[in-house]
């Protein structure tokens, strides 16, 4: 589904990801993981088209990516949300959902101001969706609720849910679970779980390794911008360059 190949970036003379590749398969959880530091959003922000890659190539179904606007990269499949929650506050939940939705519907400024045939067509359609991927997220009981009032988890469930309603084939998770309790961690885990046996394509950047231990169908490990391993979860844990770089002798055991 998602294939990155040489990836690199450079600012100025810092290296920031050096010549990674990996592949991220239909259905699947691919956790990037690695100390602060290690180019994992800057590898997310090359996929996603806030970046352009200095070297290397990002395909999505066999075609490249790279180098594509945002908004492009978006409009052909590829959602992501960002460390820090970003939805936006002054719209009711539902209204998040629906500006996200734009992304795939036809409708221009004149069918708008006409309220065409096709407008009221696809604004029914927008709504339809985003309460679909509301009841998903856990969320379709607070649709008209402003977004001020949502905690933090339901903040980070909205997230995901905007991310969700621009219909994407990979989604690009970065730090989900950040700032949340125990308890909250797990009600996103089961989200994102719910979201592989859909058959989403995942990939997740945690530093909360329980989650990814349990999540994860593969692992890759970035360290000072460079792939130091890949592998399952089991075979990451053991990886000793890992060990070294992120894990830690006493978490592994």
């Amino acid at each position: 589904m998602l294939r990155v190949e040489g990836l690199t970036k450079k600012f100025g003379g810092l290296l920031a990801v050096n010549k990674v590749s990996f592949t991220a398969h239909k259905g699947e959880v691919l956790a990037l993981i690695g100390p602060n530091g290690a180019g994992k959003t800057t590898v997310f922000n090359l996929i996603s088209g806030a970046l352009r890659p200095t070297a290397g190539q990002v395909y999505l179904e066999g075609k490249p990516i790279g180098g594509k606007k945002p908004y492009q990269v978006a409009k052909m499949g590829i959602a992501r949300t960002f460390q820090t929650t970003t939805v936006f506050d002054q719209l009711k939940v539902l209204d998040n959902l629906l500006v996200a939705h734009k992304l795939r519907t036809s409708s221009g400024l004149v069918d708008t101001i006409l309220r065409t045939r096709r407008w009221k067509k696809e604004l029914e359609e927008s709504r339809a969706r985003a309460m679909e991927v509301l009841d998903f997220i856990g969320l379709k009981e607070k649709a008209l609720a402003p977004v001020q009032v949502l905690t933090q988890e339901e903040r980070k469930r909205l997230a995901i849910g905007v991310a969700l309603a621009t219909g994407p084939k990979v989604l690009l998770l970065d730090e989900p679970t950040a700032g949340l309790l125990q308890e909250e961690t797990e009600g996103i885990f089961g989200l994102i779980k719910s979201l592989k046996q859909r058959g989403m394509t995942v990939c997740v950047i945690e530093h909360k390794m329980r989650m990814v231990m349990n999540l994860a169908d593969r692992v890759v490990v970035l360290n000072y911008g460079h792939k130091i391993a890949e592998g399952t979860p089991e075979e990451v844990s053991r990886n000793e360059l890992v060990i070294q770089a992120y894990l830690g002798g006493e978490h592994v055991a």
